[in-house]
């Protein structure tokens, strides 16, 4: 009987612990401190009572995962890129995939390998990239949304440091200025300091409209990149804690 009730105490304990970590894991995790409607709310390091889709998305990963916790802290982007790569989070959000920073992070990819595809369905936000210039260069500005020979001639293009699409203009030939955040891109473009800037629709259409100094900076159309966004965790993390990786991407899918 004795040996019995030690079996059933067995079982329920494994029952109890099915689909928790084997013990407690605290994450902190970083994100950018530039709000990015719908997905990230607030502009600044504090994280406001309704912070976005992405945030309330990582937020909820200890309810599916029992035993997780989650620690948030918001800094300019490259900090959470530099701090990724040192160890120093656990995981960064929103980033867009890009081959080259595999060398400071881990992504969600469909065959569970470093190297493998991006798991798409793991995306936590898809965000769209433009084009931005003065009102009075709209004009002179060609762009159809495919050939850079045009932007390769325009002069130099402004993006925020550590951002994905600085890279991916370099490729295209086109000059680049990268520098601050998004704000300090909108203030040289306001002065003139470059033809046009490369920004994300959802950190500065709101951020034009509530400041009069940039009230003649205007988006061009079409767009010209839509991205999707992953959580990215340390190369430590994933090292360490292998499975529960695996599970935390799965649970955002």
């Amino acid at each position: 009987m004795r040996r019995m009730s030690l079996l059933f105490l067995c079982v329920a304990a494994c029952m109890l612990s099915l689909g928790s970590v084997a013990r407690a894991v605290e994450m902190r995790i970083a994100y950018e401190d530039n709000e990015q409607p719908p997905y990230i709310y607030g502009n600044s390091a504090a994280i406001p009572e309704k912070p976005g889709l992405s945030v309330e998305m990582i937020l909820m990963l200890p309810e599916k995962i029992p035993g997780l916790e989650i620690k948030l802290v918001r800094m300019p982007w490259l900090r959470c890129i530099v701090e990724l790569e040192n160890n120093e989070v656990d995981g960064i959000f929103n980033a867009s995939y890009k081959k080259e920073r595999l060398r400071i992070g881990r992504y969600p990819t469909v065959d569970g390998t470093p190297d493998g595809p991006v798991d798409v369905d793991s995306r936590i936000a898809g965000m769209t990239y433009s084009f931005y210039v003065l009102r009075k260069n709209v004009g002179s500005f060609q762009w159809d949304g495919v050939h850079f020979d045009t932007i390769r001639n325009a002069g130099t293009i402004g993006t925020p440091l550590g951002y994905s699409i600085a890279g991916d203009l370099r490729e295209q030939g086109v000059a680049v200025d990268e520098s601050g955040g998004p704000e300090t891109n909108l203030a040289k473009l306001a002065g003139g300091r470059f033809v046009a800037a490369a920004l994300l629709e959802a950190t500065v259409e709101g951020l034009i409209r509530s400041n009069a100094l940039y009230s003649e900076i205007v988006k061009v159309n079409p767009p010209l990149e839509t991205k999707p966004y992953y959580l990215m965790l340390s190369r430590a993390f994933v090292e360490e804690h292998p499975e529960l990786s695996r599970r935390i991407w799965g649970a955002l899918r």
